[in-house]
């Protein structure tokens, strides 16, 4: 029987998030099924069907994510992208994206974006590695600042179900600094923080802290606690689940919190940006246990919005020019040669007969859009290619920026 690709009827919705179970061997919680109706398009979310029965699953939030600039660009965010292992290599996969990446475009969102479980995956679809995570292990008596700041202010815990109010000035302040963060707003933080129902009990209890100095919040912390006991005692593991600050002090009070928490033997924490302060707070960073993983993958729907809805760099005369060729199999729509005119951090994108100064995938081009990967970088592994000289470095003084971009939120 032949598959058939279908937008998800409103009465199987639960079912439908609910057989991604398949795919990634672990049962969904009703209250997570419950958070991904508050925030979902019905309509953007697809079923394989065969024979009525759900053998894959895929959607898209609509989003908006921060760009270089501290601008927002309208993203189609896909999610629950499986198939089940009884219909493997029959290009359901690829029909569902193929539908998905055609919503985006006729929405006019000019980007997607996912977390990918394989990222040789969605590569073929013209994904591109945009921004990177760094995780962390560590004893907490591994955590030894560098010099010895004095305590200021005050950190402050407050009960599930609160501070939603408190924390979102100092998310919105962060997101204006970096590339990749998701909008937040009253439908998507109830799925960071603490909840009352679900957290009030159990044996890892969500908690959120925040940090107040002068007379406001500048950063908080949402973590969880596994309390574990062994013959020499407590040995407790706390998972930061997120660490938020918008000043130096913030950060390095949140993080003090985290390291001094009692019983505690081992901190964990994921999706930190790779040039995260705390690298240079500690003593001995090597002893964080740091490891490196992938974190948010950008499609270019659209060349000339996506390129004109963030901000540049320039060679120091306030101006430049970079004109690229560009190869997208899977958006031909995309496919040419474009010139990038950048004035006063401001770009003029449109097509060109120009000789091009690089060429380039649309993989090439997800992977730099949000300022964290250097067109030289990409160069060395015979992924772009100079094609007139010193097109390389002018692509990175204009695309690359000063911190790298960061998404701390899967979806």
């Amino acid at each position: 029987m032949t598959v058939e690709i279908r937008v998800v009827p409103v009465d199987r919705f639960a079912e439908c998030v609910r057989a991604a179970e398949v795919a990634f061997s672990e049962t969904l919680e009703d209250d997570l099924i419950e958070r991904v109706k508050v925030v979902a398009d019905p309509e953007r979310f697809l079923c394989a069907l065969d024979d009525d029965r759900i053998v894959g699953t895929s959607g898209v939030f609509t989003q908006r994510l921060s760009v270089p600039g501290g601008r927002d660009v309208a993203a189609g965010a896909v999610t629950f992208v499986t198939v089940f292992p009884t219909h493997r290599r029959r290009g359901i996969m690829r029909q569902m994206m193929r539908a998905m990446i055609d919503d985006c475009h006729r929405r006019g969102e000019p980007i997607a974006m996912l977390w990918a479980a394989e990222g040789a995956i969605y590569q073929r679809f013209g994904y591109g590695m945009a921004t990177a995570c760094m995780n962390l292990e560590a004893e907490t008596n591994a955590f030894q600042f560098t010099r010895d700041w004095p305590r200021e202010g005050r950190v402050r815990l407050l009960p599930a179900g609160e501070g939603r109010a408190l924390v979102d000035p100092v998310y919105q302040a962060v997101r204006a600094t970096r590339a990749g963060f998701l909008l937040r707003d009253e439908r998507w933080w109830p799925g960071v923080l603490p909840d009352p129902e679900k957290d009030r009990k159990g044996g890892e209890i969500r908690r959120l802290a925040v940090y107040e100095a002068d007379g406001s919040v500048e950063g908080y912390t949402v973590y969880k606690t596994k309390h574990e006991w062994d013959v020499r005692g407590a040995c407790f593991t706390v998972t930061v689940e997120e660490a938020m600050a918008s000043t130096p002090r913030g950060v390095r009070e949140v993080w003090r919190y985290l390291m001094e928490l009692d019983l505690t033997k081992t901190l964990k924490a994921w999706r930190l940006p790779v040039d995260h302060s705390i690298l240079s707070l500690v003593a001995e960073p090597r002893r964080l246990g740091i490891t490196m993983g992938d974190g948010l993958w950008i499609r270019i729907v659209d060349v000339v919005a996506a390129l004109q809805a963030r901000t540049y760099g320039t060679d120091g005369r306030g101006s430049g020019t970079l004109t690229f060729e560009l190869t997208d199999e899977y958006c031909p729509w995309n496919a040419g040669r474009y010139r990038l005119d950048v004035e006063g951090g401001e770009a003029r994108v449109a097509r060109t007969n120009e000789a091009p100064d690089i060429s380039l995938d649309a993989i090439d081009l997800g992977a730099m859009y949000l300022g964290g990967v250097g067109a030289a970088s990409l160069a060395t592994g015979g992924r772009v290619a100079e094609t007139k000289q010193g097109g390389l470095g002018r692509a990175d003084r204009l695309f690359l920026t000063a911190l790298q971009p960061w998404c701390p939120q899967e979806f």
